[in-house]
């Protein structure tokens, strides 16, 4: 096969000089988001790098030539191949995802492997490009199954498919780089585009999927930035658990659902004495599915902890309370630190009498627990109240807190629901 010198015509290298500059772009934009910006900075820093080495693959593409062997054509397409592999690591790191080290030594050892083809058979070309493309393709196929299913995971499946796109058109266009090249091994044609593709097109198209890919990156980097910030202003730091605020915002929409329930409820009453003239009614059970009680829930003797053991193995028994009330809990009840060592449970789809029994089960539980050696188990106050049994979200927090406050001066270590005589 004669040597195959890729010729490419002016307006070309003008595109070609346009995806070179969006590449260098992308790279200051991404160190920005290092420094000063501090934004995923790890994950940053490998795009910062991937779009380095798209850079340079532009260059050194200029130069290329096929068939015969070339040094620029080589470096040009591990440079691309080095770009996927950058990629992909900050996809993995922006997602806290793990790497997989067998499945990337082996397309890695391929990649060495078929790059050293040339240098002892010029006409090998092809084949070592070809393999490369595939590789590189199969590297950022990984990225981007990555970067779906986080995304969708996290928000929508629209986003991730949005987001993911120009990632699968990419593979595409190095899937039909990689045919390409396949189909110049046993063939004499002596053009790099076998397939009859129009240089000044694919080069439009290159631009577009350079100025994509990394706006989808950022995009995804922004929107997880949202979703952090979004979780840090809901849940307290130490314990992971919702925060004061988020647990008012919970309180509020289940109070609304609930008294939505009772103007339904109002209304089907209303007609039942209409039409039967009786009505048999319990405002305990009538909207048990609805229905939800508050434990307010106190440390006992917190303060011997921290002066007995320090601060450390306080902030330790604050995570260990809060730890174990989260295992204790059902997925659609909720869990918040409402201050100091106080909590507050919201037990949802609850009877008065089934959300005593939950909340002793949770004080018996503790009262057995180790959470250090040689130290006595944590004990727990906690002070129950029913929504049913309140007028609104402020008196049924103020009854759940009498009811502890009750509990601590009974002697601790107990449950007392509310009851109108503390007042």
């Amino acid at each position: 096969m004669t040597a195959i010198t890729h010729v490419l015509s002016s307006p070309s290298v003008s595109l070609l000089n346009v995806i070179a500059l969006l590449s260098a772009v992308a790279t200051c934009t991404w160190l920005l988001m290092v420094q000063p910006l501090r934004l995923y900075r790890y994950a940053s820093k490998r795009f910062a790098i991937a779009n380095a080495t798209l850079f340079l693959y532009i260059i050194a593409y200029q130069n290329t030539s096929i068939g015969a062997f070339s040094l620029s054509g080589l470096l040009s397409h591990l440079s691309l191949f080095l770009f996927a592999l950058l990629y992909q690591s900050g996809v993995r790191i922006l997602f806290k995802r793990h790497l997989s080290l067998v499945g990337l030594t082996l397309v890695i050892a391929l990649v060495c492997i078929s790059s050293a083809l040339p240098f002892m058979n010029a006409m090998a070309m092809p084949l070592s490009l070809a393999i490369i493309c595939y590789m590189t393709a199969a590297i950022f196929f990984n990225g981007t199954v990555i970067k779906y299913s986080e995304l969708k995971r996290e928000f929508n499946t629209l986003s991730a498919l949005m987001l993911s796109i120009p990632d699968g058109l990419f593979i595409g266009v190095l899937a039909i780089a990689g045919v390409s090249y396949s189909s110049l091994i046993f063939s004499t044609a002596e053009s790099i585009w076998p397939l009859s593709l129009n240089m000044d097109i694919a080069l439009w198209f290159g631009i577009g999927l350079v100025l994509l890919i990394n706006v989808t990156a950022m995009a995804a980097a922004v929107m997880r930035l949202v979703l952090k910030m979004k979780f840090l202003a809901e849940h307290d730091q130490l314990t992971g658990l919702l925060n004061r605020r988020a647990i008012s915002k919970t309180l509020v929409s289940l109070w609304l659902k609930l008294s939505s329930d009772n103007h339904s409820a109002t209304k089907r009453e209303r007609h039942l004495r209409l039409t039967k003239g009786v009505l048999q009614h319990n405002q305990s059970d009538v909207h048990k599915d609805n229905n939800f009680s508050v434990l307010m829930i106190d440390i006992d003797h917190f303060k011997q902890i921290n002066d007995e053991f320090g601060h450390e193995a306080g902030d330790y028994a604050l995570t260990f309370v809060a730890q174990t009330l989260s295992e204790l809990v059902r997925e659609t009840d909720y869990c918040a630190r409402f201050g100091g060592e106080e909590f507050i449970v919201i037990l949802t789809n609850t009877t008065h009498d089934t959300a005593l029994r939950r909340a002793e089960a949770i004080c018996d539980h503790f009262s057995k627990a180790v959470w250090r050696e040689g130290a006595n188990p944590i004990t727990l106050s906690i002070g129950c109240e029913t929504a049913t049994h309140t007028k609104s979200i402020d008196q049924l927090l103020s009854h759940a807190d009498d009811a502890l406050y009750q509990a601590k001066r009974s002697g601790r270590n107990q449950i007392v629901a509310y009851s109108s005589s503390f007042s």
